[in-house]
């Protein structure tokens, strides 16, 4: 069915149809300030910060370390901006709210858009650093670089195409989650115990911010509602990039993190509550 339904959508496009976009350039210039400033926060600000706020133990990792560290600390920088925004506007953007109600498919939510424009320079900027200059993260390179270009892709479409944000946003909201395994990950490179109540609370927190933005949400309110619009024919009218994203990126976001979600599930009882390598 969504098969079919992708071929349809590509003779769509092919008609008449006067294709509806909104202006974008103001957007891809928002993503560039976003990608070159994650360089500057990376190579300047990062490492005076750590310095200035945790200088004894910074100090005492080697440069391998410190870059690695340096590269959580810009996440964490990223991830505190998107993820809060992002569920901001799903639970207080009233009009977002009535676009989901009503069934919407096209609506221009410049928050929605912008906050894709800044998560789409951070994740073009973090694979660069990641494959120059760090060459280590908490998953292995291949699933890191799936995932960043499956995100890149996804994040471009949102900010090019003003359709169906509501779904978007969510995706956007899942960062929430990653900022505390961004604490999590730091306080283990710092040195500091598995036992300690800080990294207990973190990791508390951590499970039931992944268990609310990256499966509740993202299954009840992104997945299960975009599963309907699929055998739905106005679906097959938006634009191809759209009708792309959402038949196959969905399930791909839906997939991971579901597995994701069970990793945490079995190493719950412990201390060290991650779905990566890093455990």
């Amino acid at each position: 069915m969504v098969t079919w339904g992708v071929f349809f959508a590509a003779a769509v496009n092919k008609t008449s149809r006067k294709l509806v976009m909104a202006d974008v350039s103001h957007y891809l210039l928002l993503t560039l300030c976003s990608f070159l400033a994650y360089h500057v926060i990376y190579r300047h600000l990062t490492p005076l910060l750590l310095k200035a706020l945790a200088f004894r133990p910074y100090s005492s990792l080697d440069k391998e370390k410190q870059n690695y560290v340096n590269f959580l600390t810009v996440s964490l920088i990223y991830t505190s901006v998107v993820g809060p925004c992002a569920l901001l506007v799903h639970h207080f953007d009233r009009d977002l709210a009535l676009v989901a109600q009503t069934g919407v498919l096209r609506y221009d939510s410049p928050a929605v858009r912008s906050l894709s424009a800044i998560l789409l320079g951070y994740t073009a900027g973090e694979t660069i650093v990641t494959l120059t200059d760090v060459g280590r993260t908490d998953l292995s390179l291949p699933q890191f670089l799936l995932h960043h270009v499956v995100s890149c892709w996804c994040t471009l479409v949102t900010c090019v195409y003003p359709c169906l944000p509501v779904y978007s946003n969510l995706v956007m909201a899942t960062e929430c989650s990653t900022i505390w395994l961004n604490i999590r990950v730091l306080l283990k490179e710092f040195g500091v115990p598995k036992s300690t109540s800080m990294n207990k609370c973190n990791n508390l927190v951590f499970f039931l911010t992944f268990s609310y933005v990256r499966v509740w949400l993202l299954v009840s309110k992104m997945y299960i509602p975009v599963t309907s619009l699929l055998m739905t024919k106005e679906f097959y009218f938006l634009e191809l990039p759209v009708v792309i994203t959402f038949a196959f990126c969905s399930q791909f976001f839906v997939a991971i993190n579901l597995n994701w979600f069970s990793r945490l599930c079995r190493r719950f009882s412990s201390n060290d509550l991650g779905y990566g390598n890093d455990g």
